[in-house]
């Protein structure tokens, strides 16, 4: 019955950094693909122009720019290959890199009534950027778009030069209106696309208390369908993934979230905490007598003994094949120790339907109550609580023990003299 050590908060965040950084490793390798081929497209455009004796001096050192870059890339995305995690702030510089390209190429390469395409390729870097990167960054990446082509036409726009104001402020509040809702109907996109993982990343913990958040005006897209239907499923999920369905209790995973839970509760409150394990009595004896339809019948009818029981507040588990849990938020060892006396004397007076008195039907029950100091005893919790169990069934069964300092030698003096040949 004894639960895995809890993981140190230490621990999970060295293991989220880490995850972090070689999540971004992955990102830029997939982006230096995209880089590389985008480089290649325009290489591909300069060289026809090239060919086509239109513009050579700026064809060349627009190729010349995207030799560099192309190079760049390649070289970067080897190195984060080895690496294997690089930090966040490196996919921000990827995006710089990426506007003084295309900025710099359009510059050198292009003449200024074709100024224009800048906005169309620095698109395709703000999708870039929202996409992986968030909706601010991708804000900060429009602003610098629209900063940037407004450098490019400065020098070339006039009343008597190649482009005119009123035309080109009205370019750029269109491609501002442009980028602006596409950030803001993708970001939206993102974050309820992040609330589902989130809602997945509990169930993974037995955690199904959240909902998908539903407000009015939500767009129906995919992905709001589906945290609906999460949301309609979600008790179903509850009871198969946190329910025994033989007994009808919890199983481990729901009784170590409650535990953690009631644990936290008892930390901020200074009160106590109390932790019963109990054991069906030689139950291997009615499965070989009766058969195991029996047996399970015997763990239902335990189940039920131990609801009708329970108090309001009290968690029951079944922790095993019969083995059982229950955990007592705020109890003492005495209101412990009546409460697993009266389950103990019920079960005994219980008269089993499959069993009909052919074989006796009993427990022994191991108990530990403490004043939890910290949120990291769920494991002595556990270890003492069958530790007590133990010597219950050690000294004559049927019986309720409660731990002791003393009992941990105990448990080891007779374990190492059954072991003995």
């Amino acid at each position: 019955m004894n639960a895995p050590t809890p993981t140190s908060g230490a621990a999970r965040a060295i293991r989220a950094a880490y995850s972090a950084e070689h999540l971004n490793a992955e990102v830029l390798v997939w982006q230096s693909r995209v880089r590389v081929g985008a480089a290649l497209l325009g290489a591909g455009l300069l060289i026809a122009r090239l060919l086509g004796d239109h513009g050579t001096q700026p064809a060349l050192r627009g190729l010349i720019v995207l030799g560099v870059y192309l190079v760049a890339t390649v070289a970067l995305a080897q190195t984060v290959r080895r690496i294997g995690g690089v930090p966040r702030w490196l996919l921000s510089v990827g995006v710089a890199v990426d506007l003084a390209v295309v900025f710099g190429v359009t510059l050198v390469s292009t003449p200024p009534e074709s100024y224009a395409q800048a906005l169309i390729l620095g698109f395709a870097v703000l999708h870039f950027t929202e996409f992986h990167l968030g909706r601010r960054p991708a804000q900060w990446a429009l602003a610098a778009i629209v900063a940037c082509y407004v450098a490019l036409i400065l020098p070339v726009t006039g009343s008597a030069k190649a482009l005119h104001w009123p035309q080109q402020l009205v370019l750029i509040a269109l491609f501002a209106l442009a980028g602006g809702a596409f950030i803001a109907l993708y970001g939206s996109y993102k974050e309820r696309l992040g609330a589902i993982v989130d809602l997945f990343t509990r169930t993974e913990e037995g955690d199904f208390t959240t909902e998908f958040p539903v407000y009015p005006g939500a767009p129906p897209d995919s992905v709001t369908l589906v945290g609906y239907a999460y949301n309609r499923v979600r008790a179903q999920l509850g009871n198969l993934v946190l329910t025994d369905p033989l007994s009808g209790l919890l199983n481990r995973r729901g009784l170590e979230r409650d535990l953690a839970r009631e644990i936290a509760r008892a930390v901020r409150s200074g009160k106590e905490l109390a932790l019963l394990a109990l054991d069906v009595d030689h139950f291997k004896t009615v499965n070989d007598t009766l058969g195991h339809l029996a047996g399970d019948e015997v763990i239902r009818e335990v189940g039920e003994l131990l609801r009708e029981v329970k108090r309001g507040g009290d968690v029951v588990a079944r922790t095993g094949g019969d083995e059982f849990t229950l955990l007592l938020p705020e109890t003492s060892a005495a209101g412990a120790f009546r409460l697993a006396n009266r389950i103990r004397e019920m079960v005994r007076e219980h008269t089993f339907r499959s069993v009909e008195g052919r074989v006796p039907v009993t427990v022994s029950i191991g108990l530990v109550a403490d004043r939890v100091k910290n949120e990291n005893v769920a494991h002595d919790l556990h270890s003492r609580a069958d530790e007590a169990l133990y010597a219950a069934k050690e000294t004559g069964r049927d019986r309720v023990t409660i731990w002791n300092a003393n009992m941990r030698a105990f448990v080891l003096t007779r374990t190492a003299e059954t072991a003995r040949p």
